[in-house]
């Protein structure tokens, strides 16, 4: 029977302990990213109806290392040696969800971070932020992403406040038992959530009488 993912990355493991430093001389490090797709799309402020200001994704703990994580035990995660994100986490992400809601939310006008506030009428905005507690591949052939978003509200008159919190939990089968697998399978997890996001703000500026 062929091995699942996780064994061969525990044997990986066993095996680095094993032969030391000629491992580190022999091994070649494989950098990976999301291979999400740029369509050319453009929109303008006289077009849309609200702003999205999306914040830099936070990852719980260790998370937001460049070593592909993998569960290999209920309390113990495993970031790979050789096996790398291109950047970190943390901007990948964050690049990632800008683009799918920015395509997405055809009314909004969505932006990354907080840019400088120049007139009254950009003082008025919801704010996005997302707080990942699950970013890695598990030992049952999964691509695990869960933790929780939130949702603010800003305007001149009444300042911030807090709209909505959203905790989630998404896992992917994946689709190769291999890291690409794992890295595609990450990738079409967080399209998934952020899809499932912006219905949701669709949802919550219908029945709000925010605008």
């Amino acid at each position: 029977m062929p091995y699942t993912f996780i064994a061969k990355v525990l044997i990986a493991i066993s095996l680095t302990l094993l032969t030391g430093c000629s491992q580190s001389l022999n091994s070649s490090i494989e950098y990976y990213q999301f291979e999400q797709a740029i369509k050319p799309i453009q929109r303008n402020s006289i077009d849309t109806s609200t702003q999205l200001r999306i914040n830099t994704v936070t990852l719980r703990g260790a998370l937001n290392n460049r070593g592909i994580a993998m569960k290999i035990d209920n309390n113990q995660i495993n970031a790979a040696n050789y096996h790398l994100w291109s950047e970190a986490p943390d901007q990948m992400l964050t690049a990632s969800s800008h683009q799918t809601l920015f395509t997405a939310l055809d009314d909004w006008m969505v932006v990354k971070g907080l840019p400088v506030i120049t007139d009254k009428d950009q003082q008025s905005y919801y704010e996005l932020e997302y707080e990942l507690h699950h970013f890695y591949g598990d030992k049952q052939g999964n691509a695990d992403i869960a933790g929780l978003w939130r949702l603010y509200y800003t305007s001149f008159e009444q300042g911030r406040s807090l709209q909505a919190v959203h905790y989630f939990s998404e896992l992917t089968p994946l689709v190769e038992n291999d890291y690409e697998g794992l890295v595609a399978s990450l990738e079409k997890t967080w399209h998934t959530i952020n899809l499932q996001v912006a219905a949701q703000l669709h949802t919550i500026k219908r029945s709000s009488k925010i605008h």
